[in-house]
């Protein structure tokens, strides 16, 4: 089984993207701002805020749109080195 996460860093006027596969939940891809920091269009937001049904609903919601479920499986195969723009996955099976 196959993980792996791929980044393209924003350079100007142009966000950077971030792809995520983990088995089981399937490939993630979202916008990255300069820092790193994957965020959401407005109009997802309202779409979210509007198909949500309370709380708990959205903040699933919310967390799915940000990709936490891929981050969190993928952690602890991510180790790079102090000052090092790349992560490595190290570990696989």
């Amino acid at each position: 089984m196959i993980r792996f996460e791929v980044t393209e860093e924003p350079s100007p006027g142009v966000d950077g993207e971030r792809f995520m596969h983990v088995p089981g939940r399937g490939l993630f891809h979202g916008s990255t701002s300069a820092n790193g920091d994957i965020v959401l269009s407005e109009d997802r937001l309202r779409s979210l805020i509007a198909t949500s049904r309370g709380y708990e609903t959205l903040a699933h919601a919310m967390e799915k749109a940000l990709g936490g479920p891929w981050d969190a499986e993928l952690e602890p195969y991510r180790h790079a080195a102090d000052g090092v723009p790349m992560k490595l996955l190290t570990r696989v099976g």
